[in-house]
């Protein structure tokens, strides 16, 4: 699906505009335009990239592949932009992350998304009233569109760390099996370095937005990126941290699944080591022959019990002693 929004210099939008009109719009050098293509074929991809815009094949080979981090591209007259959002999965611990890819130039605005995206929504409905996005250049939409996005982020990050907290708590008193709980763990863990992984270099990106070396930000508007960056960096830092604690939960979870297991093998081992005495006095008095002193001993048996007990009952006093049971 693609919807075009076009803002004439005189201030009026038209909305919804027919496909077939967009590159007359573009070719016409007047108003600003935003093409918002949603999960758009291949034809739909290179008429509007290659045959309407004229943009590099590298930038569209980028923005058909969708398997980039979080990247920015001068082509001088243009930038080409990956971000992504962020969401969380289905599952218990899962986070979800979208690749958006944008092609900002002087007059235009390109969007494309494989999934409706609820920021991008917002701004395209405020985008038809008010006297924003748009009206105040393609840059400006931009700065709307990631702080929209952004503003998301931290409702999300917050839920996450609940999330890690109470399985911190689970791994402690949950009865659940060891598989499903060691699942969510390497869940939590490998959400938590996606988060990383693509809020870290989106800070770059936002950063090097605000530093002022792209003609395409006018000087005004690379303040707004700049408050946008410092939102992001903060939010990275909150990332990192959640990475760091998923990592110290696996360790913990390992720790105690270790101690367990140390605990079983103790018990296990003392089982032993009590049975080597007493196997080895019933192997002496389990031997076959004929002139055995304690044979015909009326009390040898309950004397060989005795002595059973009393060697087992002084293992496990000597083991209480040295403290290891």
């Amino acid at each position: 699906m693609i919807r075009i929004l076009y803002r004439a210099n005189s201030g009026d939008v038209q909305v919804a505009v027919p496909f077939d009109r967009l590159a007359d719009l573009y070719a016409a050098g007047e108003g600003m335009l935003w093409v918002d293509m949603l999960a758009p074929s291949f034809a739909e991809y290179h008429h509007v990239l290659s045959e309407v815009f004229h943009l590099h094949p590298l930038a569209i080979d980028d923005a058909i592949s969708d398997t980039h981090l979080p990247k920015l591209d001068d082509y001088g007259s243009y930038l080409y932009l990956v971000f992504h959002t962020v969401t969380l999965g289905n599952e218990p611990m899962d986070i979800d992350t979208e690749e958006v890819d944008v092609f900002l130039g002087q007059t235009y605005l390109i969007t494309m998304h494989d999934a409706p995206r609820r920021s991008i929504d917002r701004s395209w409905v405020a985008d038809h009233h008010a006297d924003h996005g748009l009206a105040r250049g393609p840059a400006m939409l931009l700065y709307e569109l990631l702080d929209s996005q952004i503003d998301t982020y931290m409702p999300i990050i917050d839920a996450f760390e609940d999330q890690l907290e109470r399985l911190g708590d689970d791994i402690f008193t949950s009865k659940e099996k060891e598989q499903v709980l060691l699942n969510r763990l390497l869940t939590a863990k490998s959400s938590a370095l996606r988060l990383q992984r693509i809020l870290a270099p989106q800070r770059e990106l936002l950063g090097r937005l605000a530093s002022g070396e792209y003609s395409v930000i006018p000087h005004a508007t690379r303040i707004y990126f700049r408050d946008v960056y410092d939102h992001l960096a903060r939010m990275a830092n909150l990332a990192e941290g959640t990475r760091d604690l998923a990592g110290s939960t696996i360790e913990t979870h390992l720790a105690l699944v270790n101690n367990r297991m140390n605990e079983v093998m103790k018990v296990l081992t003392i089982i032993s080591t009590i049975f080597i005495p007493l196997s080895f006095v019933a192997g002496v008095y389990g031997m076959n022959f004929e002139f055995m002193p304690e044979l015909t001993w009326r009390w040898g048996y309950l004397f060989v019990w005795l002595v059973f007990l009393a060697i087992a009952g002084g293992m496990l006093l000597f083991f209480r002693r040295r403290k290891w049971i």
